[in-house]
């Protein structure tokens, strides 16, 4: 069910509606804080999947940067999907997004918790961590079902 679905960067107009889903996911994180995350766009990337209706259905926020163990990294602290019925399908195709995204990196981490608020976002000692989320190695070579 992967037809009518469409992944791109977070369009301002959506912001509001964006929240809502995170809300769902981390209620601690509050509204200013995410007014923070879209307003810091020159810092984060904001990715977006609306349904066939325009609801937006996943959501991801990135940065990529120089760590000092994994090289370049992709650090994705926000990645948030709402499906009753197609979640995988969901999740599959903001993660491939992500994955095309990420050209040049040596790693994308996944969060392992959602972060509590912007600040925790914006750690550099959090970023040059390596103990927490999920350590992605990036294949140089791009797979043929990415191309």
């Amino acid at each position: 069910m992967t037809s009518g679905y469409c992944v791109r960067l977070l369009h301002l107009d959506d912001a509001l509606i964006a929240y809502s889903l995170i809300q769902v996911a981390a209620p601690c994180f509050s509204a200013d804080d995410w007014a923070q995350v879209v307003a810091n766009a020159d810092r984060w990337t904001l990715v977006s999947l609306k349904d066939p209706a325009g609801y937006v259905r996943g959501l991801a926020a990135y940065r990529i940067g120089a760590h000092p163990i994994a090289g370049r990294l992709m650090d994705v602290p926000i990645f948030a999907v709402a499906s009753v019925i197609d979640d995988m399908t969901i999740t599959d195709l903001l993660f491939t997004s992500l994955r095309r995204r990420s050209a040049g990196c040596d790693y994308m981490r996944f969060w392992a918790q959602f972060p509590g608020d912007f600040s925790e976002m914006e750690s550099e000692d959090r970023f040059r961590r390596w103990d927490h989320g999920l350590m992605f190695r990036i294949d140089r070579k791009p797979s043929p079902a990415l191309l």
